[in-house]
């Protein structure tokens, strides 16, 4: 029996050194990737210096009540995680975790039947941003205090899901108005900017020059010019099912492209497209698991990380090579997802 047993356990890791093969990257300094299990009710913790090494954080309450995960931030100076979850009763909070513990430091209840989707922090990670769909609204909280600052109203039926910070102002997606809203946080000035289709994520060039918008509905990509304010709509493949989230490389060179499906009654995608920045074109297909949703590229530029919420993993695309190289079993329906490194994280 015992013989019977051991031979079991060495054809397990066989299979999972396999599923890794010969690309599996030499370690890395301390660095890790964070994933929102939605359907799990936890943050699956990927240790980058092990990548066969993940762990769970449970976002159960101490009254039991279980919070299921949209999306997790790392803040700019590498000091908290921010998650926004929703339990059974529709109560909506923003849990906070210390990544040096990877255990939960604060739970901010933000109300009910608000539906939050993304959060994101300022460059200084002073202040946390959220969406909150059905309310139509962006909430600022204060990072140090886990207070309420105020509220930024988009309008009615707007929708807002995803969002980015950048320079001073939030870019956020909205689905329902098929727009992009441009708060500026300094004075709460809102500006709208329609773009003719279901607007679900943002992406902001770390050289500042522009922001990018996924509209799901038209299988498209904008590149908007923060200088011009000129629009640039790039087609997708024929074979896209529909883009969610998206995220450029640090040199400004590369935007990669999470094409999940589903929605909409569409089938569900394998697929992340590669644009070229410069000249606004695809470049590259890439194939990934089973409907691809978050997306984020390291801080040097060499992975990118990418949740299969259908198959529970997140593939590691070489940008180098542009190949899935390997792929990572997390918590049950992964969808938002963050790198995080000892002195920071990526925005």
């Amino acid at each position: 029996m015992k013989r019977t047993v051991a031979v079991v356990v060495v054809a397990i890791c066989l299979v999972m050194v396999s599923s890794y093969g010969n690309n599996r990257p030499s370690p890395f300094k301390m660095a890790k990737v964070y994933v929102a299990d939605e359907a799990g009710g936890s943050i699956s913790v990927i240790d980058l210096r092990d990548s066969l090494k993940t762990t769970a954080i449970d976002l159960t309450n101490s009254a039991g009540s279980k919070f299921l995960p949209h999306n997790v931030q790392s803040a700019p100076n590498g000091k908290s995680v921010w998650v926004t979850a929703e339990d059974n009763n529709n109560i909506n909070q923003l849990i906070i975790i210390d990544p040096n513990t990877d255990t939960i430091r604060e739970r901010v209840t933000l109300g009910k039947d608000l539906h939050l989707a993304h959060v994101v922090l300022d460059d200084e990670s002073k202040n946390a941003f959220v969406t909150a769909e059905q309310t139509n609204k962006v909430i600022q909280v204060d990072a140090t205090t886990y207070r309420v600052v105020r509220k930024f109203n988009l309008g009615t039926e707007h929708a807002p899901h995803g969002l980015r910070y950048s320079q001073g102002k939030l870019y956020v997606a909205n689905t329902a108005a098929k727009s992009m809203s441009v708060i500026n946080v300094a004075d709460g000035k809102v500006t709208d900017i329609p773009l003719g289709g279901m607007a679900v994520q943002t992406a902001v060039s770390r050289d500042g020059q522009f922001i990018f918008i996924t509209l799901y509905d038209t299988k498209e990509v904008i590149k908007y010019s923060l200088k011009s304010e000129l629009i640039t709509r790039i087609p997708l493949p024929v074979t896209a099912r529909g883009p969610i989230q998206l995220y450029a490389t640090p040199d400004s060179k590369l935007l990669y492209i999470a094409d999940q499906g589903k929605i909409m009654d569409r089938p569900t995608s394998n697929q992340v497209f590669v644009v070229g920045i410069a000249d606004a074109k695809v470049l590259n297909t890439i194939k990934v698991g089973n409907m691809a949703h978050g997306v984020v590229v390291d801080k040097d530029g060499l992975r990118v990380y990418v949740t299969n919420t259908m198959d529970n993993t997140v593939s590691v695309i070489d940008v180098a090579t542009q190949k899935a190289i390997y792929t990572v079993p997390v918590g049950k329906e992964p969808n938002g997802i963050s790198y995080w490194f000892k002195t920071g994280g990526m925005p």
